[in-house]
């Protein structure tokens, strides 16, 4: 892979000298904020004050499906809510669930499993529940899911039972014959349950939307900025049960929540049993309304993200040897003893890596399921539907994407898609970029413009944390960090300022221990890093969080 490519938004060199109000206004311009935009970046407002056309909600749609959900409420049917096994689709089933149970609602909540059941609603896993159950359903509400499940929704209504569907995924070009649908892209799923649970409960669990919103990494600009800012006070100030659990298992504070924490410490520990085993245990921990309850259910998730975190390092191996000499412009890997819970995360980590699109397959007998991670110069969803004839059923979004496969035509599919990937990207050069807000002497590191730049978080998809480039800063010291030294602790100064102040400024380069051996004490390196309040012993320094190193 080409090394990355350095794309400087500004020519400020931000100097010890450089207001703050010169720096946040080169901020929002890199962030293309019109000046109406700014306020409400910078205090949203409550979603509670958004309409549904500002989430280009079809009105007579929700309408409908309001009022048909109301008519069984009142009428006493069963209904059923029909999730999905990730991070947002549990949170969506949770919102919903324990929106219409405090209205009096019989409702019950069913996550499928990943294996059994398969992405997206099945009509045959609905039947069955049904049986295990020993209940009929007059209505089954999806959330999270659905969008592209016509055929299923088809069978499922000639049984008599209403859907209404509720889902942010991209339509596909099929004919949807739901009851109602409350469809929206800018949102995740659990916000559209939220807005849907909040005409039936005022207290509609807005912290969920914000786990939900960031573990399913939506822009966190606009609406998404709205709802994980207020949802992350609620989250500090006073979390449900399981949350709090999770929280404190997990090692991180709650009062300083932030959206890193909700996207790479939370969201994981969620996703992990679904990846490996039975999903209703999250939601179980997220309904959970005891802390007895809520502590065994957290142990519960945590032992699972353990078990994820080693069989993904294993399968990495795995997947690493398979692709070795690989020439193509597509990572493709199909392999049994890959489990369907973890190929996400290994097409995830492939991409990141070498800057290619990736399919990884979990193959079995009979049927086999894949997922995808792409890159920014091709559209994967456009891709599979391409290739729709060999698959069973495909859903996803540009970058992300999942399908099942009968296994027999998986060689043909490989050659298939391989085929068109080449051509889309035979003539693109295929280079990762780095992108920083502008370059950065090290005198204007302090502790008050850290704080200060924390104004812009929660930081994500949209809305990156704001990083500087620092040329020519020389190495001072240096150390390993961590159980296997995968850190690495630096003492930074700067040469060419001249000062008689004391500018040297500690950085930490995570996952980088493996640079150690190319940098010596005395080296003059430059580096990409963003700003960080760092407290030690009662004392706050700054120091630099550094994103690449630039040898």
């Amino acid at each position: 892979m080409s090394s990355p490519n350095l794309i400087l938004n500004s020519d400020l060199i931000i100097t010890k000298t450089t207001s703050l109000q010169d720096i946040f206004t080169l901020l929002l311009k890199n962030r293309h904020f019109k000046k109406s935009e700014i306020k409400d970046f910078i205090t949203p407002p409550h979603p509670q004050t958004y309409k549904n056309s500002d989430y280009k909600i079809n009105q007579r749609q929700f309408n409908i499906a309001f009022n048909r959900i109301n008519r069984a409420i009142k009428d006493k049917e069963n209904i059923l809510i029909y999730g999905d096994y990730d991070v947002d689709g549990i949170t969506a089933t949770c919102i919903l669930w324990k929106s219409l149970i405090s209205v009096g609602a019989q409702v019950v909540p069913f996550i499928p499993d990943r294996e059994t059941d398969g992405y997206g609603l099945k009509a045959d896993s609905f039947f069955k529940f049904q049986q295990k159950t020993n209940k009929s359903f007059s209505l089954l509400v999806t959330v999270d899911n659905g969008i592209v499940a016509g055929k299923e929704i088809k069978k499922i209504i000639a049984t008599g039972t209403d859907v209404v569907v509720t889902d942010h995924h991209l339509k596909d070009t099929k004919a949807l014959n739901s009851t109602a649908l409350i469809h929206s892209t800018l949102v995740s799923g659990c916000a559209l349950a939220w807005i849907l649970a909040k005409k039936f409960d005022q207290n509609a669990n807005l912290g969920l939307v914000a786990l939900g919103t960031v573990a399913d990494c939506l822009p966190l600009i606009g609406i998404n900025r709205s709802l994980v800012v207020h949802g992350l006070q609620q989250l500090r100030l006073n979390p449900n049960p399981g949350i709090k659990k999770l929280i404190q298992i997990s090692g991180i504070k709650q009062d300083d929540l932030t959206a890193s924490d909700l996207g790479f410490i939370l969201g994981p520990r969620i996703n992990a049993v679904g990846r490996l085993s039975n999903p209703t245990d999250a939601l179980r921990l997220l309904c959970s309304q005891t802390p007895d309850q809520a502590s065994k259910y957290a142990a519960v998730l945590d032992a699972y993200n353990k078990d994820r975190q080693s069989l993904q390092q294993e399968s990495l191996l795995l997947a690493e040897n398979a692709i070795k000499g690989n020439k193509n412009r597509l990572i493709f890997v199909s392999q049994n003893e890959f489990l369907p819970g973890i190929i996400g995360l290994l097409a995830g980590r492939l991409t990141e890596k070498y800057y290619l699109p990736s399919i990884i397959i979990s193959q079995s007998e009979a049927i086999s399921k894949g997922s995808c991670r792409s890159i920014k110069e091709l559209n994967i969803i456009d891709v599979l539907r391409q290739c729709s004839s060999l698959l069973v059923d495909v859903g996803g979004h540009t970058t992300a994407a999942g399908f099942t496969i009968k296994t027999s035509n998986i060689p043909k599919f490989k050659k298939e898609i391989t085929t068109i990937i080449n051509l889309k990207l035979k003539t693109k050069k295929l280079t990762p970029s780095i992108t920083v807000d502008t370059q950065m002497n090290l005198n204007a590191v302090s502790v008050k413009l850290a704080n200060q730049l924390d104004k812009f978080a929660p930081f994500g998809i949209d809305n990156p944390v704001p990083s500087f480039l620092f040329k020519k800063i020389k190495i001072v010291s240096k150390r390993l960090l961590g159980s296997d030294g995968q850190h690495l602790k630096l003492q930074l100064d700067d040469p060419q300022t001249k000062t008689t102040e004391n500018i040297s400024t500690s950085a930490i380069a995570f996952k980088k221990g493996d640079l150690d051996s190319q940098l010596k004490v005395g080296d003059t390196i430059d580096v990409v890093a963003h700003l960080q309040s760092n407290t030690w012993n009662g004392t706050t320094t700054p120091q630099l969080v550094i994103k690449e190193i630039l040898l």
